[in-house]
């Protein structure tokens, strides 16, 4: 990758993605191998002008090492310095961007993953104000992905080159246009197109139908479709992910009835997992089988009650870019976004009509919004996905056939 071709796409992220206003701070996550991009991500930075930019490295080999040599106690030990740098992130309104490891997932000393979900689930509890506050769209987020040797092997065979992944991702990232920003907004554009048209349906429930799946997932009055830029509450947007290519909304955690199977990979606690089949009962999980990831999918379900509920109903047809390449990447950011999914854990109170009033625990189970210290997306769309809106008003809508959108 040459020079301008790097400035440029960090400038997308900093400019498009978290919309970085001038005098706030940058929080930067990465793993060792992609540690470049975060790099030239702060350069960008303070050239648009920020304040400060803290980089955050999150490396799997070292976290391998820990979990061999330390026992429970010292697992959920958190430095309390940490809490101060949340409260500070979360007061002055600084933004969060995180690059997904997809190099260091494809390089590290094994993970205990017994003791991965106790080191887990202790440094989310630490931090879960910043994390409803994300989840929240109350501050800018934005994840995205930096290609590198090992990952382009993994995605386009033993020859490829970090180069040849780059040339993959220029056009899914619409670095090949004259304007980036412009040509997401224009994006942004035509899936609140999608969303308008979904919303005045009235929408009670959607029923999913393929191969491998059957499954019926209602919806509260108050849900609506959102996705592609979000909107902040002074009225800024920002791309939570870049790239997207879905329309998403919150279901009701108390409505799932049959099953549906998992079409692409998903990382669960640094696990694969592969033709996950999940089977719903008022909501719930109630049976699970993988063919590959048992054993993570059986941590994950222990974390709390809120990881067998659904927290978020994505749509995404096949005639997303993504989709088109034909691509497995093996990671969810990109994965998600060529295929229908979704996610158990946390909901969404952004998807729910009045949602920034849900403050309290209580206040979102009433609603109907699951609460969970989780949130995972599972892919589930295919070329045979077939989708019916039920309405509020009796009717049935084909809203997908074949996996493309009928409007």
């Amino acid at each position: 990758m040459n020079k301008q071709e790097i400035e440029r796409y960090a400038d997308l992220i900093i400019k498009g993605g978290i919309n970085l206003q001038r005098g706030k701070g940058v929080v930067i996550t990465t793993g060792p191998g992609t540690y470049y991009f975060a790099r030239e991500l702060s350069k960008s930075a303070y050239r648009h002008g920020a304040s400060y930019v803290q980089v955050l490295l999150d490396d799997l080999d070292v976290l391998s090492e820990r979990l061999k040599h330390q026992d429970e106690d010292a697992l959920k030990f958190n430095p309390h310095f940490l809490k101060a740098f949340d409260y500070e992130f979360v007061s002055e309104g600084w933004s969060h961007i995180r690059i997904d490891s997809t190099e260091e997932r494809l390089d590290h000393a094994p993970l205990d993953g017994a003791k991965n979900q106790i080191l887990g689930k202790a440094k989310r509890q630490f931090s879960e104000a910043k994390t409803k506050k994300l989840m929240r769209h109350q501050l800018p987020w934005c994840v995205c992905v930096a290609p590198g040797p090992l990952w382009a092997k993994q995605v386009l065979g033993e020859e490829a080159t970090t180069d040849d992944l780059m040339k993959v991702l220029t056009p899914i990232l619409l670095l090949d246009t004259d304007d980036p920003i412009k040509a997401w907004n224009e994006k942004a554009s035509l899936l609140r197109k999608r969303q308008e048209y979904l919303n005045g349906l009235g929408i009670d429930a959607l029923h999913y139908q393929s191969s491998k799946s059957d499954l019926r997932i209602g919806f509260t009055e108050r849900a609506h479709f959102t996705g592609g830029s979000e909107t902040l509450p002074d009225g800024r947007e920002f791309f939570a992910n870049l790239p997207t290519e879905e329309i998403f909304t919150t279901p009701d955690n108390l409505r799932a009835e049959g099953y549906i199977t998992t079409t692409k990979p998903v990382e669960v606690l640094n696990t694969t997992t592969e033709e996950v089949r999940f089977v719903f009962k008022d909501g719930e999980v109630v049976e699970y089988q993988a063919k590959k990831g048992q054993d993570a999918l059986d941590r994950f379900f222990a974390i709390d009650e809120g990881t067998r509920r659904l927290g978020e109903v994505a749509l995404v047809d096949e005639t997303s870019p993504i989709a088109k390449s034909n691509l497995v990447f093996n990671s969810i950011l990109l994965d998600e976004n060529a295929s229908c999914h979704l996610a158990l854990g946390e909901g969404y109170p952004s998807a729910l009509k009045d949602g920034a009033t849900l403050d309290t625990k209580e206040q979102l189970q009433q609603a109907h919004c699951n609460t969970s210290l989780m949130h995972i997306d599972f892919m589930v769309g295919s070329p045979d996905m077939k989708i019916t809106a039920h309405t509020r008003d009796g009717r049935q809508v084909v809203i997908m056939e074949n996996g493309m959108f009928t409007f």
